[in-house]
């Protein structure tokens, strides 16, 4: 189970990246010289950036989750030491603290 979860989590990782790395190829394309078009542009850099955060952080979360896996800690709240609910790992693979915990 742990093995088929960390191929789940590095494949998310690298569909995350690739992700991260198209954002950055539309960045590097430059800008129109229309001025109403780079207002646009503008817009879509702010949806751009935020969508690059929201990855970023997702990545840093599944490859802290692997380091759980890997040290045989996955699935154990941080704080109070007691299994996280297979529930509450099936929407939030990367939870590190039990419903009560994180409350």
């Amino acid at each position: 189970m742990s093995e088929q979860l960390k191929s789940e989590f590095t494949q998310r990782i690298v569909e995350l990246q690739k992700r991260v790395d198209s954002i950055h190829q539309d960045f590097a394309n430059g800008r129109n010289a229309d001025w109403s078009e780079q207002a646009r542009e503008r817009e879509n850099d702010e949806v751009l950036n935020a969508l690059e955060s929201e990855a970023k952080v997702e990545i840093q979360q599944l490859s802290n989750a692997i380091t759980l896996i890997e040290s045989g800690h996955y699935g154990i709240c941080q704080t109070c030491g007691e299994a996280i609910a297979k529930q509450r790992l099936a929407v939030q693979p990367a939870a590190i603290k039990c419903i009560n915990c994180a409350d």
